[in-house]
């Protein structure tokens, strides 16, 4: 982290939801930061606490489900001491999110163009519906979809996949937002349609210095288009660092065995190895590492509460044997 303050900071954040075997922390003890115009990975398989933890600092979680501990601060503000109207303001206008099923997440009862106007009429960003509609097609226009103005009338269904895509990340954009979240922004498309989503996302980055929190399965996606990584496990981050040197020298066993489970371009012979068991059942977790029972490394001192440790300068592990682990 720089000596300037940070966009986003997140220190301790805790989300429970109350289940019939007890409490479930989908998210626990989650530290993050994020700079203007930098580009986080968020990596982990399902059920890590990638999302819930955006959703989380998006004031998205609905009851039952609640924030138990934590603090987010957002340009210095603690978002947890807003009233709920001011923090619903932020939402949308300085912090924006992109969901991974475009066609679930559009409604498909509305047409496009109405979806972004009505983003942008929500937080007074247009004097009128017709000026709020000129604006939905310059935006759509933006995110490379060919005759916009028309398309504007076009319901989502009438879009592929690829397409739909861009309407989301056109309503995510229509308040101009200061931080960008991309929940697995390139789900079900071609690898030519998410090539062109994400070069989409790192030119609006480039050129307004917009965050962006890339939520993702795929390390690839990461290692081309993020600064930064942020690896999670059964609700909690394991791993953090330079993605390069994530990638070079992983500090973490379940980092490495996610890497080890990769096919190879340049070694496509090479076996693929699966990460053996489970992931813990969370409302059973105890105080040890949470990844011992899968972990090649495990010895008996992992059964104890076990710290995000700082290896280096934005370098952090959550493993006693992590000088052990490259």
């Amino acid at each position: 982290m720089t000596g300037a303050q940070p966009l986003l900071s997140v220190r301790g954040l805790r989300t429970v939801f109350p289940t019939r075997r007890g409490p479930l922390a989908a998210c626990d003890g989650v530290d993050l930061h994020l700079e203007p115009g930098e580009a986080l990975g968020v990596v982990g398989e399902s059920g890590s606490g990638k999302s819930v933890t955006f959703l989380s600092i998006l004031g998205l979680i609905r009851p039952p489900g609640r924030l138990a501990e934590g603090e987010i601060r957002f340009e210095g503000r603690d978002l947890l001491r807003l009233p709920a109207d001011e923090r619903r303001r932020l939402r949308g206008r300085a912090m924006a999110l992109a969901m991974q099923d475009s066609l679930s997440a559009l409604n498909p009862a509305l047409t496009v163009g109405t979806q972004i106007v009505e983003t942008m009429l929500a937080h007074g960003l247009a004097g009128s519906a017709r000026a709020a509609r000129e604006r939905a097609t310059a935006l759509l226009h933006r995110v490379g979809i060919p005759s916009a103005e028309r398309r504007l009338d076009d319901y989502p269904h009438q879009f592929s996949g690829g397409m739909r895509q861009r309407a989301m990340i056109a309503i995510a954009l229509a308040a101009e937002p200061k931080l960008f979240v991309a929940d697995e922004p390139t789900t079900a498309l071609d690898v030519t349609i998410r090539a062109q989503v994400l070069d989409l996302i790192d030119h609006l980055r480039r050129e307004r210095g917009l965050a962006v929190a890339m939520i993702t399965h795929d390390l690839g996606v990461v290692a081309e288009r993020c600064d930064r990584v942020l690896v999670m496990y059964a609700g909690q981050v394991v791993e953090e660092g330079p993605t390069a040197e994530v990638i070079a020298r992983p500090r973490h066993p379940y980092t490495r065995g996610l890497l080890a489970s990769l096919p190879s371009l340049e070694d496509p012979d090479r076996s693929i190895d699966a990460i053996p068991g489970q992931v813990p059942d969370l409302t059973r977790v105890d105080e040890g590492c949470r990844f011992r029972n899968r972990c090649p490394l495990v010895v008996e001192s992992c059964a104890r509460p076990v710290e995000l440790r700082t290896l280096g300068p934005g370098r952090r592990s959550r493993c006693i044997r992590a000088e052990e682990v490259a």
